[in-house]
């Protein structure tokens, strides 16, 4: 349940909505700290999140193609965004085949393949290469003529306006989607909709079970992004499940792929000087280095498997 109040008392050009709990569906929460969006905790289930948060019109704004591509003019990187994310495909459909052999791990049959919020669409490359039948939804105007300009299937839109048949999908994919949707059980009720008997759903979604968000509290990196309004626990996250009529089986940590630069820029999250910046920016720029990769998993990066 929302509170169509928006909250035009704004700085940084983005309006803001109130919201109840996604899981109780009643505002009774208690204020966290601001990291920098106002975070509260509901005192009946525990679920964090944002409140008010960014409404529509501002998720649109924030997910413009400069969220996901480097300004070759202004080539420096960025910690709030990816770091080149369209630059960076052959690093990231690497850790998306990773995550894709989890998935055949729980998946019952390597048929139908759904992946949510799937961005410029690599994540259906790795699929395809390990013979799923796969197809994304995106929200992005620009990731979605992107893919669908390399020949991928991609709806344009939500979850919710997707014109898929019930009961179609072997496993149905959210990697590190689940924080950034305005309404996770409404969408995990739809995957339940979709979904044929023992059809599974793997996600990956930022934990504050972690050693990270406790040692660091406001100043964990889940809260880095604006565009996050939800940040999950075992617990809220089985409670979610439940509700959408899906059993969490397993959970567990998992890391992925990354680039230098995209490195770099989450140490630049952390310690942001002008001196380490323009470190940063040269090692990142210089040709050696641009093309180095490695695995890292920070264990605060839950995966979760919810089968129907």
């Amino acid at each position: 349940m929302r509170t169509n109040r928006p909250d035009h008392g704004t700085k940084d050009g983005y309006t803001r909505e109130l919201t109840a709990c996604n899981i109780c569906k009643v505002r009774d929460d208690e204020f966290l700290f601001h990291a920098p969006e106002r975070i509260v905790r509901c005192k009946r289930c525990g679920l964090i999140y944002c409140n008010p948060r960014l409404d529509a019109a501002s998720l649109k704004k924030i997910y413009a193609k400069e969220y996901f591509v480097i300004d070759d003019r202004n080539p420096s990187i960025d910690y709030k965004n990816y770091a080149n994310y369209i630059g960076e495909e052959a690093v990231i459909t690497r850790s998306m085949l990773k995550r894709v052999k989890k998935v055949e791990l729980f998946a019952e049959k390597r048929e139908r393949l759904l992946d949510i919020g799937c961005a410029a669409g690599f994540s259906l490359i790795a699929a395809q290469m390990r013979g799923w039948e796969a197809t994304g939804i995106e929200y992005s105007e620009f990731c979605v003529n992107y893919a669908q300009a390399r020949g991928l299937t991609v709806h344009h839109g939500t979850l919710h306006d997707y014109p898929g048949k019930e009961q179609s999908i072997d496993a149905i994919t959210m990697w590190d989607y689940l924080e950034h949707s305005p309404d996770p059980l409404g969408d995990l009720q739809v995957c339940y909709s979709l979904l044929r008997k023992g059809g599974i759903v793997l996600l990956s979604i930022p934990n504050v079970d972690s050693w990270s968000y406790r040692l660091l509290g406001k100043k964990w990196i889940g809260f880095k992004n604006i565009e996050h309004l939800y940040f999950f626990s075992r617990h809220t996250m089985a409670k979610l499940a439940r509700q959408a009529g899906l059993v969490m089986e397993h959970s567990f940590y998992h890391g992925k792929y990354v680039s230098l630069s995209f490195f770099l820029s989450r140490i630049l999250y952390y310690v942001r000087t002008n001196t380490l910046h323009k470190i940063v920016d040269k090692i990142a720029a210089h040709e050696r280095t641009r093309h180095i990769s490695f695995y890292f998993n920070p264990y605060d990066i839950l995966n979760v498997v919810l089968r129907k």
